[in-house]
């Protein structure tokens, strides 16, 4: 995979516009949000090592709308969407959580990752 800068192509699969990005950790990591730049319904967040400047991992939804809010609370990373999704983590990735503001057509909203 390369690095997501905005309007780049991820692993030569999609291309991503970062909205928003915060570094975490004393400059550990990086956590950049946003969405894809064909479908502006589906939401990206990548976590980012700033030792290689390599991916860790991506997330992508279809189901939640662009990310574009983060914020850090007791040592959780939340982010965003415009949707009111959030996807809640402690990096790199001890447990992640997506959170869709209404129920999904799998009868929860509460997607454990």
């Amino acid at each position: 995979m390369t690095r997501v800068r905005e309007k780049q192509e991820l692993g030569g699969w999609l291309n991503v516009a970062i909205l928003a990005q915060e570094e975490l950790y004393g400059g550990q990591y990086v956590v950049k949000c946003g969405e894809a730049a064909e479908h502006g319904s589906i939401g990206v967040v990548v976590l980012e090592s700033l030792q290689n400047h390599d991916p860790v991992w991506t997330f992508v939804s279809d189901q939640s709308n662009p990310f574009d809010q983060i914020t850090i609370k007791g040592g959780l990373i939340l982010v965003l969407s415009t949707s009111g999704a959030v996807l809640r983590f402690g990096a790199p990735m001890r447990e992640a959580r997506l959170l869709l503001p209404r129920t999904s057509i799998h009868g929860s909203n509460d997607g454990c990752l």
